[in-house]
């Protein structure tokens, strides 16, 4: 028989048809996870592209559908309007060692709609200072929403900023997403009022390491994948090769 039968027979042998589907399986799901791997990558880069840019009203970012695109977490953002009295402690948060609640209050902007906003971190015991609904502009960093497990927030009790979730709390529909607030204008508050510190940024802002972990992970991948084909090959090659008979 030919090498090329031969090739063919093993092939298509049921042995040969369960290691190619082995084969294809290893390298597919190698490929999307080096997929997966390089779209961290260019995230994390939008992430600090965004970061590093000049501060733009929220209302230029937010798509007709009241959507925002994700490479513009952590942008800096502006915001014209108005606190509201709507307002949620967010229990369970530490800040330098110390364990409190982080003030989240509903932002309602100067175009009908509204977002919430992290005005910063208050120790336990500490009473959220009242805050003024004048007009006002208020500059932070845009953030998607805190993931948890599903049903983690009740009604009347938040643990995660989840725009969804504060929504349904407050009644009026948000935004998703939220601003951490980086700067207060403190007329807003009343004189000996405890206001909250403010937080530092949860994504990473300004100029970090190109990620090259991810990138590295991404090419390790579809080496991988390819490894896979490649040992099916082989195993191809080397099934098909004419056995010698051993002489007694």
């Amino acid at each position: 028989m030919s090498r090329g039968s031969s090739l063919r027979s093993t092939a298509l042998s049921s042995r040969g048809i369960v290691a190619l589907v082995a084969a294809l399986a290893a390298a597919t799901a190698c490929v999307f996870l080096g997929i997966w791997q390089w779209d961290r990558t260019e995230d994390i880069l939008a992430a600090e592209r965004a970061a590093a840019s000049d501060p733009v009203p929220l209302t230029q970012l937010v798509n007709d559908d009241g959507t925002w695109d994700n490479q513009n977490i952590g942008r800096p953002v502006i915001l014209d309007g108005a606190f509201t009295n709507d307002e949620v402690l967010i229990p369970n948060r530490e800040f330098e060692g110390q364990r409190g609640t982080w003030t989240v209050t509903r932002f309602a902007l100067d175009d009908g709609r509204s977002i919430a906003v992290t005005r910063g971190f208050l120790s336990d015991g500490v009473v959220s200072p009242p805050i003024l609904t004048s007009p006002t502009q208020v500059e932070g960093l845009l953030h998607p929403n805190e993931e948890f497990y599903e049903g983690a927030n009740q009604a009347g009790s938040i643990v995660t900023v989840d725009a969804t979730s504060l929504g349904v709390e407050w009644g009026t529909p948000l935004i998703p997403g939220y601003v951490m607030m980086q700067e207060l204008d403190p007329t807003l508050l009343a004189a000996d009022a405890p206001a909250p510190v403010i937080l530092p940024p949860t994504v990473q802002v300004g100029d970090v390491p190109f990620p090259l972990q991810n990138f590295v992970y991404a090419w390790q991948w579809w080496v991988f994948g390819a490894f896979a084909i490649a040992v099916y090959a082989w195993w191809l090659w080397r099934e098909a090769r004419p056995r010698i008979p051993v002489s007694s």
